[in-house]
């Protein structure tokens, strides 16, 4: 494992899961609201054969033996199991987002999800999460490489950072897809931002880089933005 490269941050967005043109912003309406675990997440997880002792670098990576483990086994409850859902009250007049359409004091839960570089932003309850994960693993090429190495769904790095929960560690899965006719096959990412709460890792948001040239900020360790330190895991090219 090579050491972490140490870079400056912005203070990341814990907020979706479509991508469109733009930049990234957090969106206000969910400044307010509150995450709570589900009942998987408050249980200690089973079938842990790393236990985390302390939320520091060392400790996630141990974990992060299980999440390429479940990555390769294409394991969606392995990260749903662990989702920390948020609570958010629609106001009634919000144009994008969960809350569009909806009527005053409407009340969603559901982990936050956004697409990096824009504004789309979600909910998924915790069941609908894990279907969009098995989704999304379904949807890989194994038989396409490019120079990020083969299309299967695998854990290509790690990286921490900061949401607005306060600090957070970052598992970066990449795999190839064909994104449309119009764009043909092309490398995505998956950033799971995980946090130590209460003895264990817990999931509290996502963010999906749905196209090359977004993922590509992910997966170059370069990127100031998006991480304040970024490390490949194992045999990343």
């Amino acid at each position: 494992m090579k050491a972490l490269a140490v870079l400056s941050c912005a203070t990341l967005s814990a907020v979706a899961l479509t991508a469109c043109d733009g930049e990234v912003t957090e969106p206000p309406s969910l400044a307010d609201a509150s995450p709570t675990p589900t009942n998987e997440a408050t249980a200690a997880p089973t079938a842990l054969s790393a236990k985390p002792t302390a939320s520091d670098p060392q400790s996630f990576r141990e974990f992060a033996a299980l999440i390429g483990d479940a990555l390769a086994q294409a394991d969606a409850a392995f990260f749903a199991d662990r989702g920390v859902e948020t609570e958010l009250t629609c106001t009634g007049d919000e144009q994008l987002g969960p809350c569009a359409e909806q009527p005053p004091g409407t009340v969603l839960r559901g982990i936050p999800g956004s697409a990096w570089k824009s504004d789309a932003f979600g909910l998924s309850p915790t069941d609908e999460y894990a279907a969009l994960l098995d989704e999304w693993f379904a949807s890989a090429r194994p038989d396409v490489s490019d120079e990020r190495g083969s299309g299967e769904v695998k854990l290509y790095a790690l990286a921490q950072g900061h949401s607005g929960l306060g600090p957070q560690s970052l598992a970066i899965a990449t795999l190839n897809r064909e994104t449309g006719p119009a764009t043909g096959i092309q490398r995505q990412a998956r950033i799971f931002r995980f946090g130590f709460t209460d003895g264990k890792w817990l999931l509290y948001s996502e963010t999906l880089a749905a196209v090359g040239f977004t993922a590509e900020d992910w997966l170059n360790g370069q990127c100031g933005q998006c991480y304040e330190e970024w490390e490949p895991w194992e045999d990343t090219p």
